[in-house]
């Protein structure tokens, strides 16, 4: 039946414009809906093995008094941020410090009159036995020749002996006051016993940290055993990743790896295998690696959920398609490959993956184009290949 004509000019334009339009839309339609397409490419993979992972507890330390004492002063609060050796907690140190400054005094008295006193005695001693030994030399001539007894040879005799016992015991004395003696080894000792005792009065940071807990107040009556703060102490900050046990033969001891945390997918940072479990987790099949961090950020907490992509090794000049051009990859994965101008839905196998592309085994060949975002064409939809700025 022939198609009427319009009679009118304006009825015959409006005829006009809707056949262009339809021959526009027809045009389109053989040409084929545009959509954003990759080759496959041969190239080196850097094979990675990405697991899941959690932030280990940060090392922690409870800090307590050694003595039973009255507190006096708390000189940190909760979040304080410490050095080695900072003074922490100070008990009542007065009985403790008083100890200690007679000890002193006695060191002191020992290395200065007492061995003066014990120098001048051993000196008096000396004389008085050289004087007891002329005496008796004297006595002894006298006795040859008739002047006096024996019993007076004999007292002079006695006198010179105790003479020597007494210069015996002053030498021993003097010398143990002198230096390094006797006397001064004991007076060291026991001032070192008196600092001691002063220092478990006192309650410092071990190592740098973080003050977690205070739970002592100035007044507090402490004894030993109770913790008074609790810190955090600034070791090495390490992560747990459980691989499945089949890819214990791609994991060792110092290998390299990226991490981000899941509230912070793009800020990522590095990480180094520093042990693996020699054992296998028999309920899930899986083995424990602890990583550390040479340079954590600030974001990461304990237990933070974490992406851990271990470096698992390098394969040259294989075929490569991006990850996101692959669909159920974990189970059945295909991608959207261009044959003659339409996109068909094409099973692939996967290999090694590397960032974000992996190694297609089988399915594809080198050139081919695939769509780079599958959502965005129909398994048999005509398409028109439109490839990425730069490409």
């Amino acid at each position: 039946m022939p198609i009427p004509f319009p009679r009118s000019r304006a009825a015959r334009a409006g005829a006009g414009a809707l056949l262009l339009v339809l021959l526009a839309l027809g045009i389109r339609s053989l040409r084929g809906r545009p959509v954003e397409c990759v080759r496959v490419v041969r190239q080196d993979l850097l094979e990675t093995l990405v697991v899941s992972g959690r932030v280990l507890a940060r090392s922690k330390a409870s800090l307590g008094s050694t003595v039973t004492g009255r507190v006096e002063s708390v000189l940190v609060e909760e979040g304080d941020r410490v050095k080695a050796g900072q003074l922490l907690v100070r008990l009542d140190e007065r009985e403790a410090a008083a100890a200690l400054a007679e000890a002193r005094t006695r060191l002191e008295k020992s290395r200065g009159t007492d061995r003066r006193s014990a120098d001048e005695e051993r000196t008096q001693a000396s004389l008085t036995l050289a004087i007891e030994e002329r005496q008796l030399a004297r006595i002894a001539k006298l006795r040859a020749d008739g002047f006096v007894s024996e019993r007076d040879e004999d007292d002079a005799r006695k006198a010179r002996d105790l003479a020597r016992s007494v210069l015996a015991a002053a030498t021993a004395k003097a010398a143990a006051a002198n230096a390094g003696g006797a006397d001064e080894r004991a007076a060291v000792a026991a001032a070192s016993a008196a600092e001691a005792r002063l220092a478990q009065f006192r309650v410092l940071a071990p190592e740098p940290g973080v003050v977690l807990v205070r739970a002592v107040e100035p007044g507090d009556v402490v004894s030993p055993g109770k913790a008074l703060l609790t810190l955090a102490l600034d070791r090495e900050t390490q992560l747990l990743a459980q691989p499945d046990e089949k890819n214990l033969p791609a994991l060792r001891v110092g290998q390299k790896a990226r991490a981000s945390a899941d509230a912070f997918p793009d800020r990522s940072f590095a990480a180094e295998v520093i042990s693996i479990s020699p054992g296998v987790d028999l309920a899930r099949g899986t083995v424990d690696v602890k990583l550390r961090v040479p340079a954590p950020p600030e974001e990461l907490k304990t237990d933070m959920t974490l992406s851990v992509e271990l470096e698992a090794g390098k394969r040259a000049g294989v075929l490569v398609v991006p990850l996101e051009a692959v669909r159920d990859a974990a189970s059945e994965p295909w991608v959207l490959a261009i044959r003659g101008h339409r996109a068909v839905r094409t099973p692939v196998t996967l290999g090694a993956r590397g960032g974000a592309v992996a190694q297609v085994a089988k399915g594809l060949a080198e050139g081919d184009l695939i769509v780079r975002q599958p959502g965005k064409a129909k398994d048999g939809q005509r398409v028109r290949v439109v490839f990425p700025p730069g490409d």
